[in-house]
């Protein structure tokens, strides 16, 4: 039997790029894959929740469902990336080869991964996973050849995002609009990002469930690792551990006082 042709229903939110009525674009999205036809859901909108990385991230992590990331950018361009695996805070590129890349405005075009290319499908990697420790880009990125070098780059701050036309995990083709001189582009300025979950009512459904789980999971370690450092403090009380610090501390400021004392006379 001949699956149906669904064409992408935006709901009740609507959207900062394709408006609320039918468009092109999103048929065109229904042409690159089956899970992007019926009915989308708004997870992140700039226009919307503001351009925050940390609502941007938050929408995004413990996500099971097929997902699509919009960008639109103030050279003109419209283009982003098309993902299937649960998101999460990770220093390494994860996913499969349902990934795709696409430029939407001026030209349609769809970079899909290469034939035994490398896996480096996508990462998201907050400056709060490692508190900046681990000397790696902090943001979203896709594709490239390792994760300091994606393809495509969303900077957690916004100001330093880029994308280029060829690496070696999806096929060549240019995300970015050319100069008007013809000549290529790589950094761009976000106008607005969103982020919508696809599938159809039932896939999208079940990754808000798992996103509402692992924010559990996560709220459950912070209160255990309040709890940890609460009875730390404790023990240390109980064992004059912080009493002593004290009487050092104090030692310490009388001494800076004796010492300003013995200066002035």
């Amino acid at each position: 039997s001949r699956t149906p042709f669904l064409f992408p229903e935006l709901g009740e939110h609507g959207s900062a790029i394709f408006g609320r009525g039918l468009s092109s674009q999103l048929f065109s999205f229904a042409c690159m894959s089956r899970s992007l036809g019926g009915m989308w859901y708004r997870l992140y909108s700039s226009d919307h929740d503001g351009m925050s990385f940390n609502r941007l991230s938050n929408a995004l992590l413990g996500y099971s469902g097929p997902t699509l990331v919009i960008i639109r950018e103030q050279g003109g361009g419209t283009f982003g990336a098309f993902t299937s695996s649960t998101w999460k805070e990770s220093a390494d590129f994860y996913g499969n080869n349902d990934c795709f890349l696409f430029q939407l405005e001026p030209y349609t075009t769809v970079m899909r991964p290469r034939m035994g290319g490398s896996n480096n499908f996508m990462y998201c990697n907050p400056e709060a996973r490692s508190k900046g420790y681990d000397k790696l880009p902090h943001g979203i990125g896709f594709g490239g050849t390792r994760t300091d070098k994606p393809r495509l780059f969303i900077s957690e701050d916004f100001d330093t995002c880029f994308a280029t036309s060829g690496d070696l995990t999806f096929v060549a083709g240019a995300l970015l609009p050319p100069t008007k001189d013809g000549f290529a582009r790589k950094h761009f300025e976000v106008d607005s990002i969103e982020t919508w979950g696809v599938g159809g009512n039932e896939v999208v459904e079940a990754a808000l469930g798992d996103r509402v789980k692992q924010r559990k999971i996560f709220e459950s370690n912070i209160r255990k690792a309040r709890l940890v450092d609460k009875a730390q403090f404790l023990d240390d009380f109980k064992s004059g551990l912080i009493e002593s610090k004290a009487f050092v501390h104090r030692g310490q400021i009388d001494g800076r006082a004796n010492n300003d004392d013995d200066k002035e006379t």
